[in-house]
């Protein structure tokens, strides 16, 4: 339970006020002895609160301490164990990974590559986007470059192109050209078509959100090639991409930030069943319970 200060300190201007109000109608109601009896008794309930609120105070300090110490002991063993979940089940699986929102922290995607890795995965591509939209001098200056000056809707011919290079691992004209015009930074790029998209989206600026502008588009060309596609999102996400991911045919994962969520990835694609999985209320359940079950009995039985 958070400890919140302001309680007690609401709490006590309240009591004092209480006691500043009894003293002036006390003092004109009633003669001074009453009064100062009053008075008396008001300072001995007041001391007698302010002992229980000390109280109160003392005892959710140590119960967040303690709550803490087992949070702690279970983020260990959750960092333990996951090794032991994941190990192998996503080998010969080739994996790209597009941060599609740059309000995203870059240490979770990172966390994500790690977690596949650890699965046995081979990550061929890994990508974000930069800030969106690009100024209007980018803009003209790409489209120019691509021979589209004048065309309406004709970054979406770009991103549909940008798809099928990260899809299919050959020439990256456009991969090239986006990240020259700084729309785009490549962090991984390895020969080979991919069988797995993840599109890592969700935002942490209301302002900043991207789903149709970039996402949507990504998921329906690579769907269109035959790949894969998991749309993922931070819990902590500001911003929600999960129902319009679902809209479009895609399985979710809405906690990705998450050691479960992260499990519940790997799972996933390794026994190839879709849903919706997380913690939000377009979850449909924290883990592929389906292929969790599927995997144990395949490994008691080797």
């Amino acid at each position: 339970m958070p400890l919140d200060f302001r309680y007690y300190i609401s709490s006590l201007a309240a009591i004092f006020l209480a006691l500043g109000i009894g003293i002036v109608i006390g003092g004109a109601l009633m003669n001074n002895d009453e009064m100062g009896r009053r008075q008396e008794q008001l300072i001995i309930n007041l001391e007698r609160e302010f002992d229980q609120l000390r109280t109160e105070k003392k005892a959710l300090q140590t119960g967040l301490a303690d709550r803490e110490v087992e949070l702690e002991v279970l983020r260990q063993f959750n960092r333990e164990v996951l090794p032991l979940m994941v190990n192998g089940l996503l080998t010969d699986r080739s994996i790209g990974i597009v941060k599609t929102n740059h309000t995203v922290p870059a240490t979770l995607q990172q966390d994500l590559v790690n977690v596949l890795k650890l699965a046995g995965a081979q990550i061929r591509r890994n990508i974000d986007f930069s800030p969106w939209p690009p100024s209007s001098t980018a803009q003209q200056a790409l489209a120019a470059h691509f021979g589209f000056a004048g065309e309406e809707f004709w970054f979406d011919q770009v991103l549909s192109a940008f798809t099928s290079e990260v899809v299919s691992g050959q020439e990256s004209v456009v991969l090239s050209s986006l990240q020259a015009h700084n729309l785009i930074r490549i962090n991984q790029l390895a020969a080979g078509p991919l069988d797995t998209l993840i599109l890592l989206g969700g935002t942490y600026e209301d302002k900043v959100d991207l789903a149709e502008q970039i996402d949507l588009i990504l998921a329906k060309e690579a769907k269109g090639q035959g790949v894969t596609v998991v749309g993922v999102e931070p819990l902590t996400a500001k911003g929600s991409y999960i129902s319009r991911y679902k809209s479009a045919g895609l399985s979710t994962i809405d906690n990705i930030d998450t050691l479960p969520g992260q499990v519940a990835l790997v799972l996933a694609l390794a026994a190839g069943e879709k849903g919706h999985f997380g913690v939000k209320g377009t979850a449909r359940s924290l883990l592929p319970k389906t292929a969790l079950s599927g995997i144990a009995f395949g490994r008691e039985a080797r």
